[in-house]
């Protein structure tokens, strides 16, 4: 991960997620409106209850967007 680029939420997340053990969850992403920001959502398995949700701004310059990019194509 980028160096200055903040996950929100995602250390207690984690924490969640591995206290749920082998119960099944369900997997979201909701984006902004404006593309600003994004959140991925862990729910249960009905879907009912959020589990855990972490998430964070994206880049803001054009610069940023395409180091992004090129960090995904190495991974």
């Amino acid at each position: 991960m980028k160096r200055g680029h903040t996950i929100d939420g995602l250390a207690d997340s984690v924490d969640i997620l591995l206290r749920a053990g082998e119960e099944p969850l369900r997997t979201g992403s909701i984006d902004a409106v404006d593309r600003s920001s994004w959140f991925t959502i862990f729910l249960n398995s009905t879907a009912t209850v959020v589990v855990a949700c972490c998430g964070g701004r994206r880049p803001t310059t054009m610069e940023s967007a395409v180091l992004s990019q090129r960090r995904w194509q190495f991974t």
